[in-house]
């Protein structure tokens, strides 16, 4: 066995070899081989998604909250409670940073809006470590070799062919 085919061996996922066609004379065998970058792409693309979609739930709260504030929401009612409980966790590094400009019951949370945009470029930053992480080159090959013995004159002819994709 050569070294490439042994490197190629620790990075394969499955391989499988199946005689195709069997006649008197006449053998024909595939074998596939696939390595594991596919189904890391796969889980890849899954936590990104899962990722992407705790982001966006996050933005979304986060910036309801920063619309109830800007339009002088009652912060007595269940729903300005329940929106400012969740997202009091979420703005606490960001709290002291800037001042809160306010105009009779209008609060403008700068605060807010610089967490919405501290928080979308953290998790890109994650989404694109994922994905590198991830994004190794695929490779499948499929080797078929054929051999075909004459009867009666005891000619044998094999054919390799390899096919990468």
């Amino acid at each position: 066995m050569s070294e490439i085919q042994r490197r190629n061996e620790v990075s394969v996922d499955r391989r499988e070899e199946m005689v195709v066609t069997q006649q008197p004379g006449y053998a024909a065998t595939e074998q596939v081989t696939r390595d594991v970058a596919a189904e890391g792409r796969l889980r890849s693309a899954l936590v990104t998604q899962i990722i992407g979609a705790i982001l966006g739930l996050l933005e979304i709260l986060l910036g309801l909250r920063f619309i109830l504030k800007l339009i002088a929401a009652n912060p007595n009612s269940g729903f300005a409670v329940f929106i400012y409980g969740i997202t009091k966790p979420f703005l606490a590094p960001f709290t002291a940073l800037v001042g809160t400009p306010t105009s009779g019951e209008t609060i403008l949370e700068v605060t807010t809006l610089i967490a919405m945009a501290v928080y979308a470029l953290f998790f890109w930053l994650v989404i694109r470590v994922v994905q590198i992480a991830a994004n190794r080159p695929s490779a499948r090959t499929i080797t078929r070799s054929t051999r075909e013995q004459t009867p009666g004159s005891g000619e044998e002819r094999t054919t390799h062919t390899t096919t990468r994709r």
